[in-house]
């Protein structure tokens, strides 16, 4: 396994793209998430969630769609309230950003 490492990676070098490796790595490592059956997930809240917290959603997610979640979590204060929660496809925004943003649109529209 090894040489056959060193082998790719002298290639990479010989044909001077040795700045793939970061995303050879990440779609190796999506490739084997999919594999084992894993969710990516991401996650936004207003305020500074724990680590208790960030648990209980992953829990949740992971009962609710029936897979393991590898969630992804960021605090983003600009969404002032609420949560982002975004696996695959299926997006839940329950932001007040999101929120004001509905009404500004309904408002233009009338």
């Amino acid at each position: 396994m090894r040489s056959l490492l060193k082998k790719f990676l002298s290639f990479l070098v010989t044909k001077r793209r040795l700045f793939y490796v970061g995303q050879i790595l990440n779609s190796f490592i999506e490739t084997c998430s999919k594999k084992r059956g894993e969710l990516k997930a991401e996650l936004k809240s207003a305020k500074e969630l724990s680590s208790d917290e960030i648990s209980k959603i992953t829990d949740e997610l992971t009962k609710n769609f029936s897979s393991k979640i590898k969630l992804n979590y960021k605090h983003d204060e600009s969404l002032i309230g609420g949560l982002v929660v975004q696996v695959g496809s299926t997006m839940v925004d329950t932001s007040i950003k999101n929120k004001l943003q509905q009404i500004e649109n309904r408002m233009i529209e009338a």
